[in-house]
């Protein structure tokens, strides 16, 4: 039996800039970070040749082939894994439209856990490409390559999205005491929208052209930001949280709506100095910042948004229990 953890992801600057269309041309960059709601991946052997497979629904079938579900269809088949195998995936969170990353956070969970158990490890650098390979190369996912980064290698980090396709990492070295100050400052809240991130993305792609300006701020608040991280600067990153929303509303129609608005607005009102939806945008849930005498205000003004308790991790998809190990030094 082997388990895996994989980290969800917290987006501060960059997202969009991440999307092939845009970085081949220009250049991306992305800060995030991961919090300690995990996606775990749990793969054990069967008695019988079947592939029996446990998330949402149940699956049991003969062949690789025949799985409805396509990233575990993918997995299998780019690990070389016919059968005699179960996989049950379980999440802190809901993860349907939440903007934490979670589909990419379980495609690299699942390859960390696939190829530990086929006694063939890979490096966070590998297991995201691999991820992306299968996300957007196989399945043709509008998306980008943030989230399959952020989840395999975890922390507060960089990532520069290079127009040759290479990806740079860079750590941003904070120190645990102000990682905490930054942690004391953020409240991550739930929108109770769902949304299709795939349809936000579309249009997102589709428009690259008309928002060229509005992207390279995007990368730019994303190169220069680091600093404001690493001094915990609170009021700055506010500010700034709030410039990078306002320019990645204009990215495309369904990233806002009336209801998210009222939702920012309001916190703003009770003393945010700034804030964000995570990921595509559309719903999910809400990033905010605010100097901590005014959260409480805050969650008196979103009492009827459920809010998401969460510490900062350094790590990112990691083997927890790996039982094979034992099988594959015998063999």
């Amino acid at each position: 039996m082997v388990i895996t953890q994989t980290p969800l992801r917290v987006s501060f600057w960059g997202g969009g800039t991440d999307l092939s269309d845009f970085y081949t041309k220009h250049g991306g960059a992305v800060i995030s970070a991961t919090i300690d709601k995990y996606i775990y991946l749990i793969v054990k052997s069967r008695y019988d040749d079947s592939i029996v497979l446990n998330y949402s629904e149940k699956e049991t079938v003969s062949e690789v082939g025949k799985i409805r579900h396509n990233i575990f269809r993918e997995a299998l088949k780019l690990t070389g894994i016919a059968g005699g195998v179960e996989i049950t995936s379980i999440a802190d969170i809901p993860s349907q439209g939440s903007g934490l990353g979670s589909s990419s956070s379980f495609t690299v969970g699942l390859l960390n856990a696939l190829y530990a158990y086929i006694g063939s490890p890979k490096g966070p650098a590998e297991l995201a490409e691999l991820a992306c390979h299968i996300e957007i190369d196989i399945l043709g996912e509008p998306i980008g390559k943030q989230d399959q980064y952020a989840a395999a290698f975890g922390g507060f980090r960089r990532y520069l999205f290079l127009p040759d396709g290479r990806v740079q990492v860079e750590p941003i070295g904070i120190s645990e005491r102000d990682i905490i100050r930054i942690q004391r400052a953020c409240r991550i809240f739930y929108t109770g929208i769902t949304r299709n991130a795939s349809s936000v993305l579309s249009e997102q792609q589709k428009n690259i052209g008309n928002n060229i300006d509005a992207l390279l701020k995007l990368k730019e608040y994303a190169m220069t930001a680091d600093s404001l991280l690493r001094d915990a600067d609170m009021a700055a990153i506010g500010r700034l949280l709030n410039e990078g929303w306002s320019e990645k509303k204009k990215l495309a129609a369904r990233v806002s709506n009336a209801e998210i608005d009222s939702i920012y607005d309001r916190a703003i009102a009770a003393g945010a100095t700034g804030g964000k939806l995570l990921g595509a945008g559309g719903g999910g849930f809400y990033l905010f910042v605010g100097p901590g005498e005014k959260l409480e205000k805050l969650q008196t003004a979103l009492r009827e948004l459920s809010e998401l308790p969460f510490s900062f991790t350094r790590y990112g998809s990691k083997v927890i229990m790996n039982m094979e190990e034992n099988v594959h030094q015998l063999k």
